[in-house]
């Protein structure tokens, strides 16, 4: 009896522990499809990105531009994109690549049904096979401020070996009011000739931004908006003309450069061609004025000494 009860307990602990085991197996599937699950949903929306798989890289061609592109209104505002995909031409599963311009930066317009919804410019290239390089332009004509935004190119493909996920470059167009030139120089500068002169050209306003150069006689000088003489000569007196110049305007103005001799020196030779007869007249006047003196001395020595002669002489006078 103690047999059988043994025998019907270890049973039920067999079963028991098949029943675990057969719960853990459960649990294991379930968590396998989970993790599949969501790994599926991952790469559905875009955020599945593993090593193995390659990327695409668009690069904007046009314009070249490291910063913000700047233009003004009027203009055609021209983007150029492009991207590249490596095509293994022995197989036949290669898939299209998808572009498409866009101005906003809500998500939607990135995602790979963008194209549906809110896109600019879409090219769809050639065949899956022959879709190694692909491109897609913009052009809007005649640009107001309303276009100053930020244009972003995305590229997309299913293509087995690529990531599921669209890669994007963005540029950054700001769109400007024309404006002309308008130029500040002083109007006449009086130099000593020996000293340096600064000549400053200031374009207050204008856009596109201008280009400064200096002329004097019709022939270049100096490009910038300070201009400096040094050691400055009567040949370097004239009229200098300052002109700025962008793609639109051209603006001239001039000032006039006066040199002197210097002061000290121009007194120097005033000394040497005046002071030289003056001082010779001085001492011909002193030398004059001393032999009189010495006549009149003498003269008087006389009278002092014979009265009576005086007294003639004054009788006579």
């Amino acid at each position: 009896m103690s047999t059988i009860m043994h025998s019907v307990k270890t049973r039920e602990i067999y079963n028991e522990g098949m029943v675990s085991r057969y719960y853990i197996i459960c649990y294991a599937v379930m968590l396998l499809v989970v993790v599949s699950a969501k790994k599926i949903k991952t790469e559905e929306e875009g955020g599945y990105n593993t090593t193995d798989l390659l990327q695409l890289h668009p690069v904007i061609t046009s314009p070249a531009v490291s910063g913000p592109y700047e233009m003004v209104i009027g203009e055609t505002l021209h983007l150029s994109c492009n991207v590249n995909k490596k095509v293994d031409y022995n197989f036949q599963g290669h898939r299209p690549i998808f572009m498409w311009w866009c101005n906003s930066t809500a998500k939607p317009c990135h995602n790979s049904s963008a194209p549906l919804l809110c896109n600019i410019c879409i090219n769809v290239t050639k065949s899956g096979n022959e879709a190694n390089t692909s491109s897609t332009e913009l052009t809007i004509e005649h640009v107001t401020k309303a276009n100053t935004s930020t244009y972003t190119c995305i590229a997309f493909t299913d293509d087995d070996d690529y990531s599921a996920s669209p890669v994007n470059i963005s540029i950054q167009v700001i769109v400007h009011e024309k404006v002309k030139p308008k130029l500040t120089v002083t109007q006449s500068v009086i130099k000593t000739i020996g000293r340096f002169v600064e000549l400053v050209c200031i374009d207050s306003v204008g856009y596109p931004t201008t280009s400064i150069s200096w002329y004097k006689d019709s022939h270049f000088v100096h490009s910038g908006r300070l201009l400096r003489l040094d050691n400055v000569s009567h040949h370097d007196a004239g009229v200098y003309h300052c002109s700025a110049v962008n793609r639109f305007n051209r603006v001239n103005s001039s000032v006039i450069l006066k040199v002197q001799d210097d002061i000290s020196e121009s007194f120097t030779k005033y000394n040497v061609i005046v002071g030289c007869p003056a001082a010779l007249f001085a001492i011909i006047g002193i030398s004059v004025w001393i032999y009189i003196r010495k006549v009149q001395e003498k003269r008087n020595c006389r009278c002092m000494s014979n009265p009576s002669q005086a007294e003639n002489e004054n009788l006579i006078n």
